[in-house]
């Protein structure tokens, strides 16, 4: 027994509630369980209950073990001096607030019927990698459907919250996070966390102030990078040099400046180079001057594809990497690239956006986005797709993978509406 399992139990009510009384023998009737908390605290808040011919308003806390209380040091603790009614499985002490009066116990152990145990048990223990894949094809659409909605909210609160975090850290400036979120984005996993620290060495004022020029933009960016050279015989590239030289100076950049080494080159396809992405990030900021407004008011799908569709300069339509002529031409930014950017940096921007200003026709704006984009193809929608679930866009994709990594991974069917289908007495 555990007292998750508990809860679920207290929350749904299901328990033989005929003839309930305490430790003490004192009658209880429950008008309401309360609100779980899943913060520090009681675990459930605003229970209405009544003991004997009292009513209470007030907090429950439930433990497997009534002694819990006094491993877990509530005791003492004004947070749970409002307790009215401790839940447990095994009642083996009473507990004394600080003023010397009982808490009233309720014993849930025997009250429970054993078929819910058992079928929870079960799929607690089963060892595969979604537990109730055995029976998931039986479970309603309808319940399947409430699942993907909330796993992804979930991820976009998640996220938002993540990318509020980065606001705060740059003291509001919405631009300059939208700034670094892109870069992180351009950088594709691999390269991710250098082009990220790049961002970051390289405010995205100095990138503003020289917005008409893409060889300075080119400059300023290759130079942070530490890719520089000033021995070549690249025209190209020293005249990236002399620039970054220049500039460098004026904005004391030198001490921030990454190492050469930070750059993986290693296994990756030419198109994936850092360098090439570099240089479509750099295009990308040489043609739209005001980041976060261009995607606030980017009001469809078609616009904010409209909106990465930008073209390198010319070098870079010939080139992969510094003096190294390629064989063709050069692709531009792939569709799937887009579509990633658009998954991984705009969607949770216009909900980090959306729930800052409490407005949620940006939240609207989000889901809308990932209901135009297909699904995307890994292993865990490969999981989910051979169970019959249907992924067709982007939306059942991302709240298949939240799904899996924080709820199935993790054993927390109790927090899913299909496990909690699943495990409802008949």
């Amino acid at each position: 027994m555990n007292e998750s399992f508990l809860h679920y139990i207290w929350q749904f009510q299901y328990f033989d509630r005929v003839d309930l009384k305490t430790q003490l023998g004192e009658q209880v009737s429950i008008f309401q369980t309360g609100i779980l908390n899943t913060d520090a605290g009681p675990d459930f808040s605003q229970a209405k209950i009544r003991i004997d011919q009292i009513d209470w308003v007030g907090n429950v806390e439930i433990h497997t073990k009534a002694s819990d209380w006094l491993n877990h040091k509530h005791t003492g603790d004004k947070a749970y001096e409002n307790v009215i009614l401790h839940v447990v499985w095994d009642d083996d002490t009473d507990i004394r607030r600080a003023d010397g009066t009982i808490i009233p116990s309720l014993r849930l152990q025997g009250r429970v019927d054993e078929s819910l145990i058992k079928a929870y048990k079960k799929l607690m223990n089963d060892s595969s990698a979604i537990p109730c894949n055995k029976s998931f094809v039986g479970v309603p659409n309808l319940v399947k459907l409430s699942m993907l909605d909330k796993a992804l909210l979930q991820r976009l609160e998640s996220k938002a919250d993540t990318i509020y975090q980065l606001v705060k850290a740059n003291h509001g400036d919405w631009e300059e996070t939208t700034y670094q979120l892109l870069a992180k984005n351009f950088g594709f996993k691999i390269n991710s966390d250098p082009l990220f620290q790049l961002a970051k060495s390289l405010p995205y004022k100095f990138i503003k102030k020289h917005s008409s020029s893409i060889q300075q933009i080119e400059a300023l960016l290759f130079g942070q990078a530490g890719m520089l050279e000033t021995k070549t015989n690249d025209e190209y590239l020293s005249s990236l040099y002399i620039e970054y030289d220049f500039l460098s100076k004026k904005y004391s950049l030198h001490e921030s400046r990454l190492n050469p080494s930070q750059w993986k080159f290693l296994r990756l396809r030419p198109a994936n180079f850092p360098t090439l992405r570099l240089a479509q990030f750099a295009s990308f900021l040489f043609t739209h001057k005001n980041l976060f407004s261009t995607i606030i008011e980017a009001d469809s799908y078609a616009k904010l594809i409209e909106i990465f569709s930008t073209a390198t300069s010319y070098y870079w339509r010939t080139h992969y990497h510094f003096a190294r002529k390629a064989k063709g031409i050069v692709p531009v930014l792939g569709e799937s690239s887009k579509q990633n950017i658009l998954i991984n940096s705009i969607v949770p921007l216009l909900a980090a956006y959306s729930k800052t200003r409490d407005e949620y026709r940006f939240m609207e704006r989000a889901i809308e986005i990932l209901q135009h984009l297909p699904a995307e193809n890994n292993r865990i929608t490969k999981m989910w797709a051979e169970l019959g679930t249907s992924v067709k866009s982007a939306f059942d994709s991302q709240a298949l993978i939240e799904q899996y990594n924080n709820e199935c991974q993790k054993r927390q069917c109790l927090n899913c509406v299909v496990g909690a289908s699943l495990l409802k007495p008949a």
